[in-house]
């Protein structure tokens, strides 16, 4: 089995096939997605895709930071909401993006605190999202990490949350494994010029990394520029285990329980 553990599939890139995609996906091997619904007008319609794919799909539901100046000020009330849904495994995608002028730091880790109460409040582990600026002094996977070390959540599962699409160095994976995170992994791990990216992964070993796509974006190496999807996770599973010299049975196995170890069985 292999987990899809961060798509966006109630993206507009799906809407002339969603429908025809999923059982594709799911024929692929592929047996079970994570939906990222990370902005209030996408909560909806997370819910209604996991009611359409029962024991198939769950969904996170949070406030990306990219909506920081625009969010409702009912935002935690209809979060909150969401969180306590059957359908809820996590909170997410939150976090910090300096990449784009969406807000300052202290605006998005406020937005960041906001949230983060709701994880010991519902037991969800987190989904966080980390980009870092364009000049070295906008370090995200930094300024989130260090405010993670007064994250107040405990679970009994094994990981209080991911650092998912990860693109850090060995001192991000290593200060986020020693937080209780796991490192989500997608096609740019496949990317000609990700070889330190690849050699972090390594270090990290297969005990601490789950599978996505980030779907419709970061398609893998052989797809560059076209659409992603969740039926590619075999193809990344693949050059990953290689790597990793692991085969892919093991590799499925090691990362399915990961998943399950972030996210509880569905």
């Amino acid at each position: 089995m292999l987990i899809e553990t961060h798509a966006h599939l109630n993206d507009k890139a799906f809407d002339a096939d969603r429908a025809e995609l999923l059982p594709r996906v799911f024929a692929a091997g592929v047996e079970r997605i994570v939906e990222i619904a990370c902005q209030p007008s996408e909560w909806k319609q997370g819910e209604e895709l996991c009611a359409a794919y029962p024991g198939k799909v769950k969904c996170a539901f949070g406030a990306h930071p990219e909506y920081t100046k625009t969010l409702p000020p009912d935002l935690l009330a209809g979060l909150e909401s969401y969180l306590a849904k059957p359908c809820a495994v996590a909170l997410g995608e939150v976090g910090l993006d300096y990449w784009w002028d969406i807000g300052t730091k202290e605006e998005q880790l406020a937005l960041l605190d906001s949230q983060l109460p709701l994880c010991a409040r519902f037991d969800r582990p987190a989904v966080f999202h980390a980009r870092n600026g364009k000049t070295p002094d906008k370090d995200a996977y930094a300024d989130l990490l260090a405010a993670l070390k007064a994250w107040d959540y405990s679970s009994k599962r094994r990981f209080r949350g991911v650092l998912h699409c990860f693109s850090g160095g060995w001192k991000d994976a290593k200060a986020g494994l020693d937080l209780g995170l796991c490192l989500g992994i997608n096609g740019t791990f496949t990317y000609k010029k990700n070889d330190d990216l690849r050699e972090t992964i390594k270090k990290a070993g297969i005990g601490s990394i789950v599978i996505e796509t980030d779907c419709p974006y970061l398609p893998p190496q052989s797809s560059r520029g076209k659409r992603n999807d969740p039926s590619f996770i075999p193809e990344i599973a693949a050059m990953a285990a290689s790597y990793l010299g692991l085969s892919n049975g093991q590799f499925a196995d090691a990362t399915t329980a990961n998943a399950f170890g972030l996210f509880g069985e569905f």
